[in-house]
């Protein structure tokens, strides 16, 4: 009977073109080794790797085509083979043969075969190869080599484990010592030496109500990183030196840990290489030397002065590197002993302060434009939470007997004023005229002011009559403003005031601080002038009060033709 199998087996060797109902069954194409260890006493299993057209075969199209798979086991190398007998611990599941577990006596070839009815179709021939578990906790021979670089990240994914359904319960030991982790991965986030060693891990699983232990060993080597060429010196240094003296200058470089480079290190002055040493010259180069020094290597290539001289002084000698993808530099200034490069010291210190004398001149220049940005930037608001209601209070100064006449003087104050402090920049102004019931008494103008945060005083003659209609308002405001400081003041001089001392001492102490604003003609006449923006500057910062840019900068139409 077994001579019947074997010429039966020998007949489906012939045949892995076979053709199935029309399928092309055969052997898979290779991917890479088919041999499998594993340790003994504990599981492995074998594949029965046969494709149809180069896809691999599952149960379900073995069963579609009718046929069914048997394992064989050859007894000695290049002998003859057998039908693999059933017994408990070696178990056929589908396209799998299982070893639970395997032992030194299971080590051998392995062979799968399907079978139609009337041939056999045989799979590639595999191995499987258990040893006997080392005294340690992992075997030599079963180890797999992993290397890393000391600095680097690597995460280490135990190798060949078959069985994923549990992979998270996976426990790793360091060479045999207590477990350091338990996970899929071994993960370092950054490698140092005594990272090295031997890592193995361990899953445990169940078969019937039996647990065996699947170890895997990594040997983890490391390496040092990959160091470039690099030149150390010179980078740019100052020598004191004495006239006619000695002196030896080392270019110094590191060669690096990698592949041998071809590295070249040469002395300059200016666009010319420096001369060999080979007779008495004041300055010459010698061959470059390699050294060795706590296990780095390091090329040396010396710069000799036999005497310096004085030409030889602040001029700039350069050592080149050159490697086979890039080229650095570094400088030697040679200076006299006791003599420094003060001009160079006194020209630095000179030119720092230029440009802070320069920085100072614009801010005082332009600090309202400086101080105006910062509010658009910032959105800085002084209005928030201080229970005001209005932004500044509008005083025009005027006298009876020029009532009639002062035209001028309201448009600017009931029309112009509120036309761009208003409606273009957001604040809010209380014009008595304009805002105050008619009928009002002093008590009322009191209270408004209190109500405002700025004063504006437009003063438009250079004095002012003790009968001034406004007169009251006057002293009312500037109370709050010199005695009581609840509210500050800006002066609007609407017309040019010759002399201040016909006006009252109080308003001459606002009149001399710097919270006067001229208003020139035709020069304030457009919206982008200094003195709308120094109005602006006077206000309190209030957010959101970007000037509508269609509007404001536009076009340079005269406000008003005051």
């Amino acid at each position: 009977m077994f001579w019947i199998f074997l010429v039966t087996f020998t007949m489906s060797e012939m045949m892995n073109g076979y053709s199935t109902k029309g399928n092309q069954i055969g052997r898979c194409p290779s991917d890479g080794s088919t041999e499998v260890f594993a340790l003994e006493r504990e599981p492995a299993y074998l594949s029965c790797r046969l494709c149809n057209a180069s896809t691999l075969l599952t149960m379900n199209d073995l069963k579609a085509l009718g046929l069914t798979i048997t394992w064989f086991k050859e007894i000695h190398k290049n002998g003859p083979v057998e039908p693999l007998v059933k017994m408990d611990r070696i178990v056929a599941e589908g396209l799998m043969l299982e070893f639970w577990p395997a032992t030194v006596n299971d080590t051998g070839r392995y062979f799968c075969s399907l079978f139609n009815g009337t041939h056999n179709i045989t799979g590639p021939n595999m191995s499987l190869f258990a040893v006997p578990i080392n005294k340690g906790c992992y075997t030599l021979e079963l180890t797999y080599g992993q290397t890393g670089v000391i600095g680097s990240s690597i995460e280490l994914h135990c190798p060949q484990i078959e069985y994923k359904n549990n992979i998270e319960d996976l426990k790793w030991y360091k060479n045999c010592q207590e477990n350091i982790h338990t996970g899929s991965s071994l993960l370092f986030k950054k490698l140092e030496k005594e990272n090295a060693g031997y890592y193995t891990c361990k899953l445990t699983v169940e078969h019937f109500g039996v647990q065996y232990n699947l170890t895997r060993t990594l040997s983890l080597t490391l390496k040092e990183p990959l160091v470039e060429p690099k030149l150390i010196y010179p980078l740019k240094e100052h020598i004191e030196v004495v006239l006619g003296e000695n002196r030896t200058i080392n270019c110094t470089a590191v060669a690096g840990n990698g592949m041998k480079l071809q590295m070249h290190l040469n002395w300059f002055l200016g666009e010319s290489p420096v001369v060999k040493c080979n007779q008495a010259q004041p300055v010459c180069k010698n061959e470059m030397r390699e050294e060795i020094e706590n296990n780095i290597r390091y090329i040396v290539r010396p710069l000799i002065f036999t005497q310096i001289k004085e030409e030889q002084l602040n001029k700039c000698f350069k050592c080149f590197l050159k490697t086979s993808g890039e080229i650095t530099s570094g400088c030697i200034i040679l200076q006299q002993k006791g003599k420094s490069d003060v001009h160079g010291v006194i020209t630095l210190l000179v030119s720092i302060l230029v440009v802070l004398i320069a920085v100072a001149i614009g801010c005082v220049v332009f600090n309202v434009e400086i101080a105006l940005c910062f509010r658009d930037l910032t959105g800085k608001d002084e209005t928030l939470k201080d229970s005001k209601e209005y932004d500044a209070y509008v005083l025009l100064l005027e006298s009876n007997e020029t009532l009639l006449s002062a035209e001028e003087e309201q448009q600017f104050a009931l029309e112009l004023l509120p036309a761009i402090l208003e409606k273009q920049f957001g604040y809010r102004l209380c014009i008595f005229e304009r805002d105050v019931p008619p009928g009002g008494t002093a008590d009322d103008i009191l209270f408004y002011i209190n109500k405002c945060r700025r004063l504006i005083i437009i003063l438009s003659k250079e004095y002012v009559d003790d009968e001034c209609s406004s007169m009251y308002e006057l002293m009312t405001g500037l109370h709050q403003v010199l005695v009581e400081t609840k509210i500050k003041p800006i002066l609007i001089e609407l017309k040019p005031i010759n002399s201040i001392k016909s006006l009252p001492e109080s308003l001459q102490l606002v009149l001399k601080s710097k919270r006067t604003v001229k208003w020139k003609g035709s020069k304030s006449a457009f919206k982008q002038s200094y003195f709308w923006k120094k109005v602006r500057y006077l206000m309190p910062a209030k957010g959101g009060q970007r000037a509508n840019k269609s509007l404001w900068f536009h076009e340079k139409t005269p406000v008003t033709n005051m």
